[in-house]
């Protein structure tokens, strides 16, 4: 009876709300009340969590990004259109490091006059303790590494600490001079959190047998933020709202990014001004001024992309979020809607198999090469999507050129299927696997073409079987863990062909084709990895600097809540991944992110599957955006301040 209970309370309580819209909406009609701008974003997931160390951690989605993101600033950031390196809470450039007793030091100033939603000015105390949270030694490891997901990015090894200096002044104590990635990209672009809320908070974990699951654990109720939208509601599996932050300290604030590359920030009620890169230098390309200019954004959770659409055909909903852009026929469709824009915008992400290396027989690398070897990604491409996605290949996507390695391995690229399968038993023959019935094609490149088993006598049976170990067992059954058809038809029609082409090697795979947080629930399982095989995508940060190369794929990343899903672990990746971070220039580091690519491709953690151009679709009679051409999409840098309402 509890349950019902429960039940018919929330039922209640949703019938008084909707009532009070309606009433809400029949005064502001009749000019009662003053009607508040919002818009209405579809999104396609749930939130997981309203914690921003488990945001940041274990619980790092797109769409807890979508509606989470910014709350909480940074000192520095890349800024989107073009990706431009600024301060944001900091007060300039920080100062250069400089060699004190064997240790390397830079300060960094922090703006002032910036208040947190409680009415608290920011100072250097929430940024040493922010920074103190991550670098508390708990059990073997530092906090940021125990938490995981983002949070080792902002901590690397080498920082020893960060120091208050005066109340607007922060020390940063490294062990030795910090590259791009332990720097630039790293610590400064680490999110603040309030000292005075998340200090008790902190101090109860400690006391407990895991401090990172219990600080991980926290509902943050009343959490002051600094950044232009605040979480004002949440209804898991209905909605979620965030209204506009009246303190924020960037309101009116512009930002002019020049030809010459250049960049003048101003915010004439802080009374700051700052040029970079030589100020304005040539024509000006962009000129953004921070609101937020609505008062409310909502998020209504649709199931899948066709409710979406309708919604957006109706006027329902300005726009929609989704990573995986605007499925073709959906496109056709809205294209005849008057009101609809659709913008298109080379994607800066990917989507991926990956091998769980901790399982047999995903640990043999010949296994992967084998699978890598049987998928033809160009037949998906062509022959069933007609088009649709991009097949891809390399870690970096080529929509980033200064990053991307075009000449690394693709196993069994421009092979006949025929070929692809002699080529897979090949590989797999050679290290130690074998079958009861060998498979063998016949009548190759022919309407009758098939795969057939082989029999030790030499005897052909209708199909291959008894896949086994180079031990000699046999083969345990494969999971594979896919998005279903709802939430991505081209995910699932990868898995389903990826499960075909194996089968027919006899290999006992199962495509599971299921929910989005199921998958991550059981990728990022709380007793470590809980996975054979998984199909998921990323979108990949900051475009300027690919330190995910690192965070992906290095060995101190394997680790429950990391980031290296598969357990990857190779000597000289880690010691090119670590010399990409301590780089000191782009041009540095440039080498060692080609090398990076060419020793993934070749040991295969994750087969690179494709991708597919960003389309965007939104209402032009609801919505403005200060730009609509950007790497990855708009999705990719929301929450815009800079968007507005028409209506």
């Amino acid at each position: 009876m509890v349950w019902e209970k429960t039940v018919f309370q929330k039922i209640r309580k949703s019938l008084e709300e909707v009532a009070v819209r309606k009433l809400f909406l029949v005064f502001a009609a009749l000019g009662f009340v003053a009607a508040a701008q919002v818009l209405n974003i579809g999104i396609f997931e749930d939130l997981t969590t309203t914690n921003i160390w488990a945001q940041i951690g274990p619980d790092a989605t797109v769409w807890n990004t979508y509606v989470l993101g910014g709350q909480h600033g940074s000192l520095y950031g890349s800024v989107a259109p073009t990706w431009t390196w600024l301060p944001s809470l900091a007060d300039g450039f920080p100062s250069d490091f400089v060699e004190e007793d064997g240790k390397w030091v830079a300060t960094v100033k922090i703006r002032q006059g910036i208040t947190w939603t409680d009415g608290t000015p920011l100072t250097a105390d929430d940024v040493v303790f922010t920074f103190n949270v991550l670098l508390t030694e708990v059990g073997e490891y530092r906090m940021a590494l125990a938490l995981g997901g983002n949070w080792p990015s902002y901590c690397p090894d080498t920082l020893l600490a960060v120091e208050k200096v005066d109340d607007y002044t922060v020390k940063f104590v490294y062990a030795e001079e910090p590259g791009l990635g332990e720097w630039t990209f790293g610590a400064l672009t680490c999110p603040i959190v309030q000292k005075a809320y998340w200090e008790p908070k902190f101090q109860a974990a400690l006391q407990t047998d895991d401090p990172a699951a219990s600080l991980l654990a926290v509902v943050p109720e009343g959490e002051p933020i600094l950044g232009g939208y605040q979480l004002v509601r949440w209804e898991p599996g209905a909605f979620a709202q965030v209204d506009k932050n009246p303190t924020y300290y960037a309101t009116g604030e512009s930002l002019t990014l020049y030809e010459g590359g250049g960049a003048v920030i101003e915010n004439p009620r802080l009374g700051y001004y700052f040029e970079a890169y030589g100020g304005a230098t040539g024509p000006v390309l962009h000129k953004l001024v921070e609101g937020p200019y609505v008062d409310s954004i909502i998020y209504p959770i649709y199931l899948n992309q066709d409710a979406a659409v309708l919604a957006l055909q109706k006027g329902e909903i300005a726009m929609f979020l989704n990573p995986l852009g605007l499925a073709k026929g959906f496109e056709d469709r809205l294209k005849a809607t008057p009101g609809v824009t659709i913008i298109s915008n080379p994607p800066w992400g990917f989507r991926y198999l990956a091998f769980n290396m901790r399982r047999e027989p995903m640990s043999y690398k010949a296994f992967r090469v084998a699978v890598a070897t049987l998928i033809d990604r160009e037949y998906v491409a062509e022959s069933v999507f007609q088009g649709i996605i991009t097949p891809m290949y390399s870690a970096v996507p080529e929509s980033n050129p200064f990053w991307h390695n075009p000449d690394v391995v693709v196993y069994g690229k421009g092979l006949t299927h025929a070929q692809r399968v002699e080529e897979a038993v090949r590989i797999l023959k050679e290290a130690g696997f074998s079958w009861d019935a060998e498979p063998k094609v016949v009548n190759p490149g022919t309407r009758n073409e098939a795969v057939v088993g082989v029999l030790p006598d030499g005897t052909e049976v209708p199909a291959p079987k008894g896949f086994k170990l180079p031990d000699g067992r046999y083969c345990p059954e494969i999971e594979l863990l896919a998005p279903s058809a709802g939430y991505d038809p081209l995910r699932a029609t990868f898995a389903l062909y990826i499960e075909q082409w194996m089968k027919e090697l006899a290999i006992p795979v199962k495509a599971n084709l299921t929910g989005f947080n199921v998958i991550v629930n059981k990728v990022w399982a709380p007793e470590g990895f809980d996975f054979d095989m998984y199909i998921l995508g990323w979108s990949l940060g900051n475009p300027a600097f690919p330190d995910y190369l690192y965070y992906f794929w290095h060995s101190s990343q394997d680790v429950p809540d990391g980031f290296n899903t598969p357990g990857y672990r190779n000597p000289e990746f880690d010691a090119l991944a670590e010399a990409f971070l301590k780089a000191k220039s782009v041009e540095e580091a440039r080498p060692l992110v080609f090398r990076m690519q060419e020793i993934l491709a070749e040991d295969v953690p994750y087969v690179i599957l494709f991708d597919t151009p960003i389309k965007e679709a939104y209402r032009a009679d609801e919505i403005e955006f200060p730009y609509t051409e950007v790497l990855g999409g708009i999705q990719f840098v929301w929450p815009l301040t800079t968007v507005k309402a028409l209506k």
